[in-house]
């Protein structure tokens, strides 16, 4: 709701200076999200949470019967699924923060889904739009570039340029490359504010490596207020060549489940800033690995790793696991460790399905 007075100026170029207070840190796709829901007035917050509650009621529903159809009883996968609803932190701290995520969330999904479904430009596509709204979506393409889809992932970066510039249109009128230029102001103040600037209330939510990263300079340098640009400088690149070399030398030979698994903690994990609402991603691989197990469970086998999978992902969905030290929460990089761990499995561990999932 700190958007509602910017919505009222949608479509002009007011939308980026009315209201100061809450500068606007997204890509312009985004704020075409939002806008949607604004067109409702004062029913906007209210459909918007029924979004979030709905899309994740959907997705269950869908693993419901996903999970019949590999010989689960009804009541046990309808109480399995009640029980992960109600203790889903991360939805419901997207519920509470009211937060964009879900957006890119649905479209992740639905890439997934029609990956799995060997329909790659409908993947791609969707991969494009949720890229087009946060970058960190478009490291799901390399779930296409294991397939050699090459075609699909041009398409996906033209799928994602289109958006781009018709959200632009849409977002400040006819001038687009004015637009533009807010959005690039805004993505900058994002860096100096949250990246580089020390937040102790919100370091706590963040469990991106590059959080962890800082957390260790602090230790060195407590009086820190914000962070040197160098050292995120430094982070962007190595971390770029790393991920790029681990997913050429293991991710892309591994099997669907482990590249979807590695994908998503890579792109929850890499960025410089990453917040309990984008854990909901990981329910992905999550729902995924639920099916893997029902397989396993019905073939009378256990998939080495699989427990500690579930362990660790446990962990990051349990809304308290945190640590608090002199008023300062540290959950998040508490998390950035499971995750760590959680990536290491799927690294090690291959979890081979039977059947498409």
């Amino acid at each position: 709701m700190t958007f509602a007075i910017k919505s009222h100026y949608f479509h002009t170029p007011a939308f980026f200076t009315i209201d100061p207070k809450f500068p606007f840190l997204y890509p312009a796709p985004s704020a075409v999200f939002y806008q949607i829901f604004f067109l409702f007035g004062s029913l906007s917050l209210l459909l918007f949470l029924t979004f979030i509650v709905v899309s994740f009621v959907v997705a269950a529903l869908l693993l419901h019967r996903a999970m019949l159809h590999r010989g689960v009883s009804s009541l046990q996968a309808a109480a399995f699924l009640a029980f992960t609803l109600l203790l889903s932190y991360p939805m419901w701290i997207d519920f509470k923060q009211g937060n964009i995520e879900i957006g890119v969330w649905l479209f992740v999904v639905l890439g997934v889904w029609a990956c799995c479904a060997n329909r790659g430009y409908s993947a791609a596509a969707c991969f494009g739009i949720a890229g087009s709204m946060k970058m960190y979506p478009f490291l799901y393409l390399g779930l296409l570039l294991a397939r050699r889809k090459y075609r699909e992932i041009v398409f996906s970066g033209a799928v994602a340029l289109l958006v781009t510039v018709a959200s632009l249109w849409l977002l400040g009128g006819n001038d687009i490359p004015g637009t533009w230029r807010h959005v690039l102001a805004g993505v900058a103040t994002f860096r100096t504010e949250y990246v580089l600037q020390f937040r102790p209330n919100e370091i706590g939510f963040d469990h991106s490596f590059f959080a962890l990263i800082k957390c260790c300079v602090l230790l060195f340098r407590p009086a820190m207020q914000q962070y040197p640009p160098q050292l995120f400088n430094a982070y962007v690149v190595i971390g770029a060549l790393a991920g790029i070399a681990l997913y050429f030398f293991q991710i892309r030979h591994l099997p669907l489940i482990n590249q979807v698994l590695c994908l998503c903690i890579a792109s929850i994990l890499l960025p410089p800033v990453s917040y309990d609402y984008t854990l909901m991603h990981l329910y992905i691989p999550w729902a995924m690995l639920v099916l893997f197990a029902q397989e396993q469970w019905r073939s009378g086998r256990t998939a080495a790793g699989l427990t500690a999978a579930f362990v660790l992902l446990a962990f990051l969905f349990a809304p308290e696991s945190e640590f608090i030290c002199q008023s300062v929460r540290f959950g998040g990089q508490l998390k950035a460790l499971a995750l760590i761990a959680l990536m290491a499995v799927s690294l090690k561990f291959q979890f081979v399905s039977s059947t498409s999932v």
